[in-house]
């Protein structure tokens, strides 16, 4: 049998060591990447895609990381990052190293938006990082993490989707999690919520550098419209949501104040606890 090479993993599809998405066909089982024949004056076909990475998403720098059951189960890099809690938002996925780390399992499929957020609350305040993963990683997670960035920071749905979205541009939203998450922006902003229609399933991905594909909105994102205005043929508008450089890190505080314009958790019960104070 073939021997694992150094920094390969096993081929998702046979489960035999080969360069699989480089055409090397497996000496096991014969198995190789088939490539549909080029016919002539056709456009060539497009490269394999890329292997998923082996690290999960980093949302919330130091605190929060999104991810599916395989990044839950590799020890030695969840270790490496800091990870010391996990998110698991479907009960029937085992908890694979309870002697490492500190997990909590949700109670029932959808997970409950209130549980998740209890628990990130801990961690947070606890100063520790969290992972939050489902079998994939595209929406049942995803939606927790948007859900939970709206409850912060009383973003509207947009602006914590296109946050997400960022971070992690494979996330592919249901319709039941966009419905949910809809839901969840009215209960954290009421009659101020954007109506904002989260794009549901796996969006295509943008046009070459500096061309935007007709009908479709920054990030390959479908034109949408309600209270975070109408993408599509033109640029994004200037409150789409929050503005930062994309070469740095933003400076994320939890629980102090901060300059304006950065991104503050517990934004809304710091307002909250400051209005009396102006009316005394």
């Amino acid at each position: 049998m073939k021997q694992k090479r150094e920094r390969e993993e096993p081929c998702d599809v046979c489960g035999h060591y080969h360069d699989y998405h480089g055409g090397e066909p497996c000496s096991i089982c014969g198995h190789r990447l088939e490539v549909a024949p080029v016919q002539a004056g056709a456009a060539p076909a497009a490269p394999p895609p890329k292997p998923p990475s082996a690290f999960p998403s980093e949302i919330v720098p130091g605190f929060l990381f999104l991810g599916s059951y395989d990044h839950a189960s590799r020890h030695e890099i969840l270790k490496t990052l800091g990870i010391g809690y996990i998110l698991n938002t479907v009960p029937s996925c085992q908890a694979l190293y309870r002697n490492s780390f500190t997990y909590h399992t949700v109670s029932a499929s959808p997970p409950p938006l209130d549980e998740c957020v209890a628990f990130l609350d801990e961690v947070q305040h606890k100063g520790g990082k969290v992972l939050v993963h489902c079998m994939s990683g595209l929406s049942r997670s995803p939606a927790v993490v948007i859900c939970y960035l709206m409850r912060r920071n009383s973003w509207r749905l947009c602006e914590a989707y296109k946050w997400v979205k960022d971070r992690r541009p494979q996330i592919a939203i249901t319709k039941d999690d966009a419905q949910r998450l809809q839901e969840a922006e009215v209960q954290v902003l009421g009659a101020n919520a954007s109506g904002f229609q989260v794009p549901v399933g796996q969006q295509p991905a943008a046009g070459p550098a500096g061309q935007q594909q007709p009908g479709l909105a920054p990030f390959g994102w479908p034109a949408f419209g309600g209270g975070c205005g109408a993408w599509g043929g033109g640029a994004a508008p200037a409150a789409a949501g929050p503005s930062f450089n994309a070469a740095q890190a933003p400076n994320l505080n939890f629980g102090a104040p901060a300059p304006q314009g950065q991104f503050v958790f517990d934004a809304a019960q710091q307002q909250q606890q400051q209005q009396p104070d102006m009316m005394e």
